[in-house]
């Protein structure tokens, strides 16, 4: 993007991180006013140019309680992405792992827990699992399994 844009890149880059924070902002404070205790996890992707259900995070807010990386893709990739958003934790933020569970993935519990653990390593502290109302049977004992192998 940086290479398409050329000496536009700054600026269209500040320019899309100051209105999704300022966005970000309103609504987390809509949500504190109506419940404030109430813990805020936002989708998060530390590149600045991230589009889509992952909101661009390149420097972390202090106002969120857990920030979910995708892992979706290839785990080194993925596992790269949430170490990103580990880094920008301020004390007692947490990192998410959102894990696809579901095809293309095979239902091979040996190889999920062992995706976890990357995942783990690189800074997750939770997995929102991918959709786990979607699995068959056999893939749902195949995650229950993975969960226990990771333990």
């Amino acid at each position: 993007m940086d290479l398409a844009l050329g000496p536009l890149a700054d600026e269209v880059r500040a320019s899309r991180v100051r209105l999704s924070a300022s966005l970000r902002h309103r609504l987390i404070s809509a949500a504190r006013r109506t419940a404030p205790n109430i813990p805020i996890t936002l989708h998060a992707d530390p590149n600045p140019w991230a589009t889509g259900a992952f909101a661009a995070l390149p420097s972390g807010d202090p106002n969120l309680n857990v920030l979910v990386g995708n892992c979706w893709g290839d785990t080194r990739t993925d596992a790269a992405r949430l170490t990103a958003l580990a880094n920008l934790c301020t004390p007692g933020q947490r990192v998410g792992a959102y894990v696809l569970t579901l095809p293309p993935r095979p239902a091979d519990a040996a190889a999920l827990a062992e995706q976890l653990k990357m995942y783990a390593d690189a800074g997750a502290t939770e997995f929102h699992l991918y959709h786990a109302g979607l699995a068959s049977p056999h893939r749902l004992s195949a995650i229950a399994t993975a969960l226990r192998l990771f333990e």
